[in-house]
This record gives C-alpha cells, structure tokens and sequence, in this order.
C-alpha cells in the first residue's frame, strides 16, 4: 500500500480524489478520466490479496489499464456496501460534464418548455365547413384560399395526438385580404391580395371568415385542452397587409392601424402616401428591411449617380450559379459578404453596409411597417395581446418576424402575455445575435426579452448537412458536413442563452421546401434529420404533411386521407414515445464527436445517458454497416462489461446499450466503438434485458 501510494504520488499531473475501500480483504475502485476529451469510464477489482492489490495500483497508475492517466485514489475504512454506492460515484461523475444549463422547472400549461409540437397552417390542413366544405381534392394554389377551417383541425385532433404530440401550432388566425381583395392583375398580378397563410393581417379583431369565426376557434382552443394539448398562437407584431392606394388594400381598412402615422415612413420625403405605397414592385419605395442598403452594402450606378438596389442583379449574394460554393462562384469583391454565408441576412453584422436601423424601420415589400415608437401602435397591441388571451385561451404565442422589432419593444410584448410565453422567430446565422432575444445584454446585466426562439442557427446547419439542402445561408459551410451542425450546438451549449430548453427545432415549417423534398425522399435521411429534431435540447417541432410524405411547399393534407399507417406517421409517433419514455426534456446536452457524415451527441441527467448516433448517408447504405467513433460506456452499476469482475457481488446488475428504436442490444467493439447495422439513426437507452 504504501509503495503503490508513492507511485501514485509521483505521477504528474494527478490528484487524489477517486476512492478505494478497505475491507480486510480489499476492493478497489479506479475512476479513470481521459483529460484531453473529458470522457470516463469505471474499473471494479473484486476482492484481492495486497500484493494483487498493489500491482493493480501500479499499473493503473502506468496507463496500463487504459489509455487515460488515473485521476484520483485514496485509502479509507470501508462502510458497509449498499447497492447505490457505484450509482452514486457515476452521478457524481456525470454531474462533472459539459451539457446545457440544468432544467428543474416542470413543464406546466404555459410552458413549452420539454413538449413536442406539430405546426398546422390552417387553410391547408383540412376542410370541414367553409368555403369548400369536404371536397377532398388536393390545393396548392399560392396565389390564392384552399380553404381549410377551424372546425376541419378540431375534427382531426385525435390524428394529431396520435403520434404523440404535446401541442397544435396554428399559423395566424385574424382576418386578412380576401381574393375581391386583390389589385388588378394589370398592378401586380393580383398576388397582392391573397392572404391565405394569415400573415397579412387586415383586421386584428375578426377571425378571418375562411377559418370559421370567433365561436369556431373557441371551439378548437376548448377541443385542444380537452384531448390533454396545448394551443401555440401564431402571430404578427411587426407589420400589417399589404397598403396601396387601391381601395380594399388602403391603409384606412387596417384595423386598428388605419393612419399613416402608425406605419414607418423613411425616405418618404414630400412624396404624397397613395405614392409612397403605390409600387407594387421593384421597391423601394417604402424603404425596405431587406436587400440592398439594409442588410448590405448598396451600389451606387457610376453613371446616373443613383443608388441600385439590385447591386448589378446580386442583391445582398455572396454566389452566382451555387451550388457548388467554391472559388469558382464566389463574386468576390462583388460579394455582399464573406464566403461562408449564401447571402447576408438579418444579424449579420459581418456584412459591409449592414444597417439595423433600416431592419427595424423599412417594410417587407408592401406590408405596411408599424412604428412601435407611437403610442398608439403600442397600446394597442399590449391590449390586443390581454384580449386575444382572455378571447381565446391560448396556451402559448409563436411571433413572426421578432429580429425586425426593437428588444425593448419585444420585451413589453412578452410582459403583457405573461404568463403566456411568447417565441419568437429569429431567422439568423449569428449565435450572439440569436441569444440577445432571450436576454439582451447591457452594462448592468441584461434585460429578458423573449421566453423563447426558433432555433434557426442549427437549423440552417441540419438541413445541409443531412440532406445537402443548398438554399441555407449557411449552406456554403454546412452542406454534406455534419461538423459544422455540431460546432453550432456546441457554440449553443456555451453560449449567453437564458435556456435551451426554449428553442424550438425543426427542419421545415411554413417558410420552407418540406423535408422529403429536401432530402429527396431518402427514408435515411429524413429519419436522421428528425432524430435530431427530437433528441436535441429544445422544442421539437414537425410541419403538417412530414408524417404523409409530402414534397410540395405549402401543400394541402386532406388528400391523403388522414393515413395513420404511412413509415412516417409511424416513426414521429415512436420519436415522441421514447422521447418521453426516456424524459430527456430537460437532461443536459453534448457534443460527443462529428465527422463530415456522423453526428452522435448524448443527453444526460439524475445518473442517466441517451446517446444519439445520426447520419447523412442515404438509404442504400443500409445494406452495409455504420461505424461511429464512440460508444457509451456502461456505468459502474452494471455487469455487462468483460471487465467487471464484481459482477455477481450484490448491488450489481446485468444491463446494456440497447437501441430505443429496435430493442436490439448495441454492437460496441473492443477499442470503443458503435457500429449500427446500417445508416437508420439510433437511440440507445440502458436496459436489463
């Protein structure tokens, strides 16, 4: 004892802290720790006689026990044995790791936090009553009303619950330009017209009359909460419906912003209002919140003198003809920014000519701007938000468009809703940016602005590197390369975020091509990629149709029949049962390893792991083996390791890595490695059997 404790003493760089117990005989515990990956496993000696016991010592303390240097062993008089001892020392040793911040907030009714949702928009999902009452044919009409109802949702709430969703996101619900709306197509082509998504509100105080009325949504809400879900309003803060001097799109018909004093009018000058809103297109004016001179530099032409807001037709692009993004369609010194974004968007304050000003204060094309800066447009919408409650008994809020509204402005919405969270839609590559809409930072600490986000920053990695999808800002970096999502939860993990357990994942929604699409309809990939949706700190939220298969943006759901049988129906169902069979709600999260092609990252908490195995491969794959670079390790409590000899002492018991999604024991070779028997994600779970 006393030569194995010199030798311990002489090793560099180790301290004393693990333990080793005495008991006339001796058993020994090793916590070995490997300091350049922070990873760890466990070594049991079963009871030896002390020249065994000093050799063990010895070479442990050499490496020769594993390839980490042994961090700790002290002598002590051995309590009695109880069955949580070895539990204990690997919670106290996961408590040690890298994750998220701890969650010990339970989720209540007006806390998303830890719950699943599924996004409905509401005239694509399913026609009861209405306009076009049952009539089963299928709509893509992006010009125009399919004419989905209120009352078609709440008829299909049970095949919502049915794969095991917590909530119903509903995309907004107030009433917008109808189709008599619409300008001449001598104007615009009368696109200005049709509201069909909700987002152009007209009226804050009518439900829109294709959706059903006020009694009708009601309904829905009170049919929500009566199937044990809650209800995510959509909503719009930011701006109204399209203004134009034509009559039915005035602004006097904005209710309850009918003035132009309520809207921001920059570079308007002595031009008249009907004027100033007239253009249809090729805008500005009104000045603009994207494009040329916001989220860019701006050209001026060298010959007229004028500024041009096409910047020579790239706009605010960093490539021509990209795919691929390599030198060859890099602009270069005509790039609006640097090469490793597609093109320069909100929060990208690295982009020459970036104006935030202008992100607050220009309007999208003709979507009237409101000036939170009068009073009027503030009040108003604080009341509105203490009505729209108290109305219709919202559970939660999701709001367009946050990043183009002051924090301080954001930060009054969030406490008129209280207690009902409002998250928010930050659409922005830039992490600190993304994080100030939870907290924005001042010299005095911070003030809290929103509850939560869509989580946008991994996103625009997931949908790359999954499923090389080239349209992301972010595609440059991440497409086919599973790294650069890994960095990005990692930058997350150790970020200023007030909790990530508020940010919502997703891999498609309203704005976006679905992910069948985008992962060309590979059963692999748009398994994996909703693995990670799910099994990520955060919000996993799914797009109506995911679970049909649907390819088309903004495509009807009727005309599949409401299929609870379709592979996909059937996996997000089993995503929401092992996520809350395994509770990783609140569990913190790392990185594990990434490779261009593999992402494994676990979540662990109160002495329990899930380990995720993601990646990128297609579906071919699965006739050949997967290899990941890392495998769990079984905790000291468990005997199903060749190394524990103290397997059949009391307290310890068989258990193993099995895979959530087969119930198949997991494959770990000798050296610590997974391999899966093919490229289908898995989720590994400790069990007994």
């Amino acid at each position: 004892s006393s030569r194995a404790a010199k030798i311990l003493s002489a090793q560099p760089r180790q301290v004393m802290v693990g333990r080793m117990v005495e008991m006339g005989d001796v058993e020994l515990h090793l916590l070995v720790r490997q300091t350049d990956d922070d990873q760890e496993f466990s070594h049991h000696a079963s009871p030896l006689r002390s020249r065994a016991r000093v050799a063990l010592v010895v070479l442990a303390s050499l490496g020769l026990l594993g390839s980490a240097p042994l961090l700790a062993a002290r002598w002590q008089r051995a309590p009695e044995r109880t069955p949580d001892m070895a539990a204990a020392l690997q919670e106290d040793a996961e408590t040690k790791g890298k994750g998220t911040k701890a969650q010990t907030m339970e989720p209540d009714r007006f806390n998303l936090q830890g719950k699943s949702v599924y996004l409905v928009m509401t005239d694509r999902f399913n026609r009861v009553g209405g306009y076009s009452a049952h009539d089963t044919a299928a709509c893509t009409d992006l010009t125009g009303w399919c004419n989905g109802t209120f009352a078609g949702i709440r008829e299909q709430l049970p095949y919502i619950k049915g794969m095991g969703f917590d909530c119903i996101w509903v995309t907004p619900i107030v009433e917008n330009p109808s189709v008599d709306d619409a300008p001449p197509p001598a104007h615009d082509g009368g696109g200005s017209g049709y509201g069909y998504h909700g987002y152009w509100a007209q009226n804050y105080y009518k439900t829109d009359p294709h959706y059903g009325s006020k009694e009708e949504l009601k309904e829905l809400v009170k049919a929500v909460h009566d199937i044990g879900m809650c209800f995510v309003l959509d909503i719009v803060m930011n701006h109204m419906g399209p203004i134009h001097p034509w009559a039915p799109l005035s602004v006097e018909k904005k209710i309850p912003f009918n003035k132009p004093e309520y809207y921001h009018q920059v570079d308007r000058g002595n031009l008249p209002w009907d004027v100033y809103t007239a253009k249809y297109a090729n805008w500005p004016n009104p000045a603009q919140s994207m494009g040329a001179g916001t989220l860019c530099k701006l050209d001026i032409n060298s010959t007229t003198g004028q500024p041009d807001y096409t910047n020579r037709g790239n706009y605010c692009n960093n490539y021509a003809d990209a795919p691929p993004y390599d030198n060859s369609t890099y602009l270069g010194e005509a790039a609006a920014g640097p090469p490793d974004l597609m093109y320069c968007g909100v929060g990208n304050f690295d982009c020459p000519g970036y104006n935030q000003t202008l992100v607050w204060e220009g309007w999208f094309y003709d979507l009237g701007d409101l000036n939170h800066s009068h009073p009027f447009v503030m009040k108003k919408q604080l009341e509105w938000l203490e009505w729209v409650k108290e109305q219709f008994d919202i559970d939660a809020i999701r709001l367009d468009t946050a990043p183009y509204m002051p924090w301080t402005v954001l930060a009054k919405l969030q406490e008129a809703a209280h207690p009902v969270q409002i998250h928010g839609e930050v659409t922005t590559t830039n992490i600190s940016f993304h994080a100030s809409f939870q907290k924005y930072p001042t010299g005095d600490g911070g003030f809290k602005v929103l509850a939560g986000l869509e989580n946008f920053p991994p996103v625009y990695m997931a949908t790359p590197g999954y499923c090389g999808d080239p349209s992301q800002p972010s595609s440059p970096v991440a497409m086919w390369d599973l790294r650069k999502l890994g960095q990005t939860m990692t930058e997350q993990i150790e970020g200023p975020y007030v909790t990530l357990d508020g940010l919502m994942n997703f891999v498609d929604n309203q704005d976006t091509t679905p992910v069948a699409n985008t992962c060309g309809s590979d059963e692999s990939r748009i398994k994996n990629s909703l693995t990670w949706v799910f099994f990520c700190y955060g919000i996993p939220t799914v797009t109506w149709g995911t679970e049909q298969g649907n390819t088309q943006y903004r495509n009807s759901l009727w005309q599949y029949g409401w299929n609870t049988t379709t592979w996909q129906y059937q996996f997000i169902k089993t995503l929401n049962s092992i996520r809350k069979d395994a509770d990783v709600r609140f569990m913190k999260t790392e990185v594990v390893n990434a490779t261009a092609d593999t992402l494994t990252f676990k979540r662990s908490g109160q002495g329990r792991e899930v380990w995720i195995y993601t990646n990128s491969l297609n579906t071919t794959a699965r006739s050949g083996k997967v290899t990941y670079a890392v495998a769990p390790r079984l905790p000291l409590r468990c005997n199903g390791a060749w190394w524990n000899p103290l397997k059949n002492l009391p307290g310890h018991k068989k258990c193993y890595w099995v895979d959530a999604f087969t119930g198949r024991r997991a494959e770990i070779t000798l050296c610590g490695k997974l391999i899966a028997p093919n490229s289908d994600p898995l989720v590994l779970v400790l069990s007994n059997s």
